[in-house]
């Protein structure tokens, strides 16, 4: 399975989560009903459209738990990767055509046009 399908993602934040919850609660961070309460909101925003849907329910989370927090910053990180990724691999392309214009312009934040 791919592990950037929304399948993997959930699963993935949930191993996440359940493990930062379970970190709190022999920490004493945390008491019992806070970490059912916890996961039984994060149940019910599952499951997401996307990768970045995983986020913005992370986000929403963050407020109020900060478990979530934990998560959320992972989770950001690894899509900011994903982003310079493709930005990367965008670039390298409009260079192989010769178009350094087009690279320069991915490279200041614009969007690859095609």
């Amino acid at each position: 399975m791919d592990p950037n399908s929304v399948p993997s993602v959930v699963e993935n934040v949930e191993k996440d989560l359940l493990a930062e919850i379970v970190a709190n609660l022999k920490r004493n961070k945390l008491d019992q009903e806070k970490a059912h309460l916890l996961a039984k909101e994060f149940l019910s925003y599952l499951p997401p459209k996307d990768f970045e849907g995983m986020i913005a329910i992370l986000q929403k989370m963050s407020g109020q738990y900060d478990e979530a927090r934990g998560v959320l910053i992972k989770y950001q990180a690894i899509a900011q990767k994903n982003e310079d990724l493709e930005k990367a691999s965008q670039m390298a392309q409009h260079i192989n055509q010769g178009n350094i214009e087009k690279a320069i312009e991915i490279a200041k934040g614009g969007r690859n046009a095609g």
